[in-house]
């Protein structure tokens, strides 16, 4: 099941792991949920360490919908990250 609420709109969902702040990326971007929320928990597990910035987005239209994100500091959150 789909939390983001945009079940049934054509959306793409996006993981974004930064390695620092405004720093190198790796990218992925799939057009179901479950595998994006997946990847998302591998990512973290995988590459989660102090400087690292984490995020799940769901983009419709070209309009960026935030989902979660996770730093160290903070964790796992709902929502937007801010500047990532």
């Amino acid at each position: 099941m789909d939390s983001t609420g945009l079940e049934g709109e054509d959306v793409e969902y996006e993981v974004v792991l930064r390695f620092r702040r405004g720093g190198p990326a790796i990218f992925g971007a799939w057009s179901e949920f479950e595998t994006a929320d997946r990847k998302f928990t591998q990512w973290l597990g995988a590459w989660g360490q102090a400087d690292a910035v984490l995020t799940l987005t769901a983009v419709v239209d070209s309009v960026v919908h935030p989902v979660k994100y996770w730093t160290a500091e903070g964790g796992v959150r709902a929502g937007a990250a801010g500047s990532v």
